[in-house]
């Protein structure tokens, strides 16, 4: 059995965007937890909030499709935020999909979260850089854009 090339591992520790972005990924994601801790939610949760208010019934499909998340690992998610009452998930018009919607509980816990949300990028933006944030942020989406492409 072969050995690895020290130089190539060094390289890759260095510079492989996976393990880059998910160590940044996780750094962020503390900064944001501990934002939204008083409110018991997870950044995860905190952005599907965001993503069912700003588009009211979309599909478990659709929401799984725009995170890049399994549908069980999304599924998982809906559930624990179902039993909180903060979204119901219902059967959509041909009963093989189905539609997520905030309930009135989940309007009044993103309202609240947004101000959370917005101290955390504050800080996010002070330690980092406003503008460098916004460039890095949209960096981001092209990546994903880019390698979900076929």
């Amino acid at each position: 059995m072969s050995e690895p090339d020290p130089a190539e591992v060094r390289a890759c520790a260095q510079s492989c965007a996976v393990a880059n972005v998910r160590r940044a990924a996780r750094a962020v994601g503390k900064l944001y937890a501990e934002s939204f801790s008083g409110l018991g939610l997870e950044p995860t949760q905190y952005s599907l909030l965001v993503a069912c208010s700003l588009a009211e019934g979309w599909t478990v499909s659709k929401l799984a499709e725009t995170f890049v998340l399994d549908r069980s690992a999304l599924a998982r998610n809906l559930a624990v935020m179902e039993k909180r009452g903060l979204l119901r998930v219902k059967a959509g018009e041909d009963r093989r999909t189905r539609e997520v919607t905030l309930t009135k509980q989940g309007r009044a816990t993103l309202a609240i979260a947004l101000s959370l949300w917005r101290a955390a990028q504050t800080k996010a933006e002070a330690k980092f850089g406003a503008e460098r944030l916004a460039r890095l942020v949209g960096e981001l989406r092209a990546l994903a854009a880019a390698v979900q492409e076929e």
